[in-house]
């Protein structure tokens, strides 16, 4: 499948499981400070240019709250969170299906916190249920890195779009003066 170019009007962010608990005992590989950095700014670039964002969490009574920086950086997305409750693919959820669905788009930008778990097994259903999906390496982590690079050579093998922040923020941006601006923050 030849994928079009990403762009504000055509697609849609979704974030799972990017929780205090999760990002402090899942996340070693990439580092955990470049994950959260990375997910802040997918955060905020689709924010900025008007694009529907959706997070979810699992079980945030054992994992934790939704991290508190995705509260400024994305405050109605932050709000209307979809809660899971024990199912690890996010989109096998209804209520998350719905909110993907009812967006229009079909270019999905997602990552997991843990890319072996939170961030594959989404993947790989939007991209069986035919989205265009764009996987951002680089806002999801895994205990090892052997457990990162496999996962992300799985997801490549089944058809998604490797990409990092940077690359997913060019492209929605289009040029300079906006990439610059998203990227500083």
């Amino acid at each position: 499948m030849t994928s079009e170019p990403l762009a504000p009007s055509t697609a849609v962010l979704l974030l799972a499981d990017h929780q205090t608990g999760v990002l402090d005992y899942v996340v070693k590989a990439p580092p955990r400070e470049q994950v959260e950095a990375s997910v802040l700014r997918l955060a905020r670039a689709a924010t900025a240019l008007g694009m529907p964002v959706i997070f979810t969490t699992s079980e945030e009574n054992q994992n934790g709250t939704l991290l508190p920086s995705l509260e400024q950086a994305a405050p109605e997305a932050y709000a209307a969170r979809i809660q899971r409750h024990g199912i690890i693919d996010a989109l096998a959820d209804p209520a998350v299906a719905e909110a993907l669905t009812a967006t229009g788009r079909r270019q999905l930008i997602i990552a997991g916190i843990g890319t072996d778990v939170c961030g594959v097994a989404p993947a790989l259903h939007a991209r069986r249920d035919g989205y265009q999906v764009t996987f951002a390496a680089d806002a999801a982590g895994s205990l090892t890195t052997f457990g990162h690079d496999i996962t992300l050579r799985r997801m490549e093998h089944d058809g998604i779009t490797l990409a990092t922040t940077a690359t997913v923020i060019a492209e929605l941006a289009g040029d300079y003066p906006t990439y610059i601006k998203i990227m500083r923050g």
